[in-house]
């Protein structure tokens, strides 16, 4: 039979589909690569992230400190008399 005999190859493995991860949040199946939470191995998305932390790592290391304003009378000790 020579050139028309049948042979098992084995067939090509997609490497991106044997490294998927599962969300910590709703549980299903991701590649980091195409997640957009700011912690890809942990997360599928910005929104899983946002609802489970309760806030996201962007919005964290975006943040500002701001100066607190003292325009309220600090409080007076306990027992003090006037």
């Amino acid at each position: 039979m020579g050139d028309t005999e049948l042979r098992a190859t084995p067939l090509p493995v997609n490497m991106e589909l044997t490294k998927l991860f599962r969300c910590a949040r709703c549980g299903i199946s991701y590649s980091p690569s195409k997640s957009t939470s700011s912690l890809r191995l942990t997360y599928c998305s910005f929104f899983c992230e946002l609802g489970d932390l309760g806030f996201s790592m962007s919005g964290l290391e975006h943040m500002q400190l701001r100066p607190r304003q003292d325009s309220v009378e600090p409080p007076s000790p306990v027992g003090a008399r006037d």
